[in-house]
């Protein structure tokens, strides 16, 4: 059994509450943490594939057919592909765009690295090109997350939420993991999540937190022995042809969503 606690977690979007400055006046870690974590959880994790099946032309979930369009692009340009672990009897099914930097097979990876039942927390995965760089989207209502460029890093896969247990545990900690978790409160969760480690090699300012997640997340999310269960149905299957009206009803509302809805986390941009 591999132990995450005893290895890493990563990261890919956060909900949470409150923007402050300066949260802590001390990083555990102000080079990033990038660097760092991202070989241990290449050494510690792997992805249970068992197969991808691609979809026929002219088919889209219609969660895929709502951020493709929403975004600006078309949604004929969409390659769709249910995608198979050994750890769970239903695949997902995941959404990229020709174009994207990401490619299906660096999806798959590193979306299966993930224990299955922090994937079971993900509808449907989606790529879409960006000019430059990697950022994330993530809509926690219904589990789906975009990630637009160049996100390989596999400190990108992994979407949480803030509590009131986790800003008290923020409050009594004395430090942040590092200087971008030290602007927002949504961000100091999800760097605590990506910055985990053994407990010898902490400094123990981290404490309150890590104390948190293995009482609340230990034996389901952080450890390869979870459960496949309580997934997000995926969403209908609908035609990739848009009228233009379609188009522009799409835009609008997802214009009005970012920024306003809660549900609706991002883009977070990652190094």
């Amino acid at each position: 059994m591999i132990n995450l606690f005893s290895n890493i977690v990563a990261v890919v979007a956060v909900s949470a509450v409150g923007v402050l400055a300066d949260l802590k006046n001390k990083t555990a870690y102000p080079d990033g943490l990038s660097g760092p974590f991202t070989p241990g959880f290449n050494n510690y994790t792997e992805a249970p594939l068992e197969w991808f099946t691609p979809w026929g032309a002219g088919w889209i979930p219609k969660g895929c057919k709502d951020r493709f369009i929403g975004k600006g692009y078309d949604a004929d340009d969409v390659e769709v592909f249910n995608i198979k672990y050994t750890d769970c009897d239903q695949a997902w099914t995941f959404c990229r765009h020709k174009d994207a930097q990401l490619s299906l097979e660096d999806m798959a990876d590193s979306f299966g690295r993930m224990s299955v039942h922090m994937r079971s927390l993900v509808r449907h995965p989606i790529a879409l090109p960006a000019s430059s760089g990697c950022s994330a989207l993530a809509y926690t209502d219904i589990g789906d997350i975009v990630m637009f460029g160049n996100c390989k890093g596999l400190t990108v896969w992994l979407h949480e939420t803030g509590t009131t247990p986790w800003l008290e545990a923020l409050e009594r900690d004395t430090c942040v993991p590092d200087s971008y978790a030290n602007t927002i409160v949504v961000v100091a969760q999800h760097e605590t999540l990506l910055g985990y480690k053994p407990e010898e090699a902490f400094p123990g300012c981290l404490d309150q937190r890590q104390g948190l997640l293995e009482r609340t997340f230990q034996s389901d999310y952080l450890e390869y022995v979870g459960r496949c269960s309580n997934r997000p149905r995926d969403s209908e299957i609908v035609s990739t042809k848009t009228t233009k009206r379609e188009k522009m009803k799409m835009m609008k509302r997802d214009k009005a969503q970012e920024g306003n809805d809660p549900n609706v986390v991002g883009p977070c941009s990652f190094p």
